[in-house]
């Protein structure tokens, strides 16, 4: 059944496809876009107003930690002030007259005024306690009826010591529930902090930061500060969402179970957290409009989309049925095709490319019939080469001279020579040897050559094993062998000697072919390398077949040191450039 379906899907038209397609898959992507749109929305509006809430809280807490300020220039209002710092470090005794309480002694009076001189100014601050040294208490408050704290467990344990060992940094002490204001102390130093000469209290209350949330409108969900010092909440703005700030100073995953905003920020003056808890449904209240204008929205977009669906269903398969008949042609023959459609998307893309794959393919046919012409004229040049008959002609003298001097071995060993290596000539009928028959080849001829020069002649051949086996045109050294031993032994009288190397070198085959014979002059030199396939129908030959299997992917040099040497040097790939030239 599956395959039936398939089989009659696949025989309907594409046209008829795309439609049935979009028709089918309508109503799925537009809920699929309704919901996504929706979710963003929602999410990009949430997202807003975290943004803007969070910057009114950020804002309010600088605002609290600058009125917090006031409690840190107390400190330094009293530090700073030398007379009365200096008599506070003297033993208070010296104050007092006749045995009189502390309280009728002119310091103590000097302290009291100071002490409402400084927090006067401090709108915050309730009341300020000093403990000199000597354990002698100095109160003063704004309020009557105050009195000072006499113990530290009226404030918390071990809160003394804490004052003592953050030398003159301020320590949280506890929210004093009963008098409702927050006290915190701390070690009073002489301005060169050498000398600390007693203990300051600070008593302020929390009044302020319910001023600063009215002001920046942080009221419609819950404000609170947490004491990390006594893991307490000293601020509430409402009991309404404590239970969702406790999980958030906890870490608990309440938060996001109960779709609650929340932002948090830790104080830098004091060890406070600050906490603010939105919860999603006061800002979801007014999306109902936004939700009924999505829906008026995709209903449009379905109308449209149906429209639309026509237009690129149409697009698509036009061009795709003119592209069907312009194959058609190429089938029957035709490689003359025009571009017949001009866009810039995958199908326009697709055409130019059909285009341009004919033009290549008529480019490929013409350069096939050059290369094939090339390919017989270095045939009709090799061939030349190969029947030389002045080669034929000195052999055969050589072989009638030795026979005049009964040299039996050297004309048996020449004329087996000369057989093989005529044997192979015709034998190798492809273009392409090993590196192995190559150097067989040139062996034959050495060994020709050498008879012929009376054993003045001498050759090394130094092969690379691993390179037997690797294919490289035909005749690719013995023509500059033969080039050697014509023009570089010409009039020589001591022994000559040629050096074959064949190497790998840089992931390349190299081949040297080295002679100690007479060498090329300089000017001479740059002459052969600008007619280089002028001087001689071998190299002409050879250049030419290493430009058909490898294009311009060898190299090949001619150097030399007239009156002692000379050096060929070819280098060519491991592989052809083009396979399919194996056998031209």
């Amino acid at each position: 059944m599956v395959k039936n379906v398939v089989k009659k899907w696949n025989d309907i038209k594409l046209k008829s496809k795309l439609l049935i397609a979009f028709l089918l898959l309508m109503i799925v992507p537009i809920m699929i876009i309704f919901t996504l749109t929706y979710i963003n929305l929602k999410s990009s509006t949430l997202e807003k107003f975290l943004h803007y809430n969070n910057v009114l809280f950020e804002n309010a807490i600088v605002e609290s930690e600058n009125t917090l300020r006031e409690v840190e220039d107390l400190k330094y209002d009293f530090i700073l002030d030398d007379k009365f710092m200096a008599d506070l470090s003297k033993v208070s005794a010296r104050y007092l007259e006749n045995n009189k309480d502390l309280e009728d002694s002119f310091f103590y009076t000097y302290t009291l005024n100071k002490m409402n001189e400084f927090i006067s100014t401090k709108s915050i601050v309730q009341s300020v306690q000093i403990i000199n040294k000597s354990s002698e208490i100095y109160f003063f408050s704004k309020l009557q009826g105050d009195v000072p704290y006499t113990t530290e467990d009226q404030i918390r344990k071990d809160f003394f010591k804490e004052i003592i060992k953050m030398e003159g940094k301020y320590v949280n002490g506890k929210y004093d529930k009963f008098r409702n204001v927050y006290v915190v102390g701390c070690e009073l130093f002489t301005k060169d902090k050498i000398q600390p000469v007693g203990e300051l209290l600070v008593s302020f209350d929390l009044s302020f930061v319910r001023q600063i949330i009215d002001k920046y409108r942080l009221n419609e969900g819950g404000f609170y500060i947490f004491d990390n010092t006594t893991n307490e909440f000293i601020f509430k703005s409402t009991d309404k969402y404590t239970n969702v700030a406790k999980n958030i100073i906890y870490g608990n995953n309440y938060i996001k179970a109960s779709k609650f905003m929340e932002l948090k920020q830790t104080g830098e003056l004091l060890n406070w957290t600050y906490i603010y808890v939105v919860p999603e449904t006061i800002l979801m209240n007014n999306f109902a409009y936004t939700r009924r204008l999505l829906v008026l929205i995709f209903i449009i977009l379905t109308i449209f989309a149906c429209g639309f669906a026509l237009f690129v269903s149409e697009s698509i398969t036009s061009p795709i049925q003119r592209l069907i008949a312009q194959m058609k042609k190429v089938k029957d023959g035709s490689l003359k095709v025009e571009k017949v459609i001009e866009r810039k998307d995958e199908i326009g893309e697709l055409i130019n490319n059909f285009y341009q794959m004919i033009n290549r393919i008529n480019e490929l046919v013409i350069k096939v019939y050059e290369e094939e012409i090339a390919r017989k004229n270095a045939e009709i040049n090799l061939l030349y080469m190969q029947l030389n008959p002045h080669f034929l002609y000195n052999t055969l003298d050589t072989i009638n001279a030795l026979a005049e001097l009964n040299r039996n071995k050297d004309i048996s060993l020449l004329a087996v020579s000369l057989a093989k290596f005529l044997r192979m000539n015709m034998s190798l009928n492809k273009s392409l040897v090993t590196v192995e028959q190559e150097i067989e080849h040139v062996k034959y001829y050495l060994t020709i050559m050498k008879i012929r020069f009376n054993d003045k002649l001498d050759y090394k051949i130094e092969v690379d094993e691993e390179l037997n086996k690797i294919l490289v045109p035909k005749h690719l050294i013995l023509p500059f062998v033969e080039n050697s031993i014509v023009h570089g032994f010409e009039n020589k009288k001591e022994n000559a000697r040629i050096v074959i190397k064949v190497e790998e070198h840089n992931e390349r085959i190299r081949i040297e072919i080295i002679d100690n014979g007479k060498g090329i002059q300089p000017q001479k030199l740059e002459d052969i390398k600008r007619h280089l396939q002028k001087e001689s129908i071998g190299i002409h030959n050879v250049l030419k077949r290493l430009e058909i299997f490898y294009k311009e992917n060898y190299y090949f040099d001619i150097s030399s040191k007239f009156g002692y040497w000379t050096k060929v040097t070819v280098e060519i790939p491991f592989k052809l450039l083009w396979e399919e030239k194996a056998n031209v």
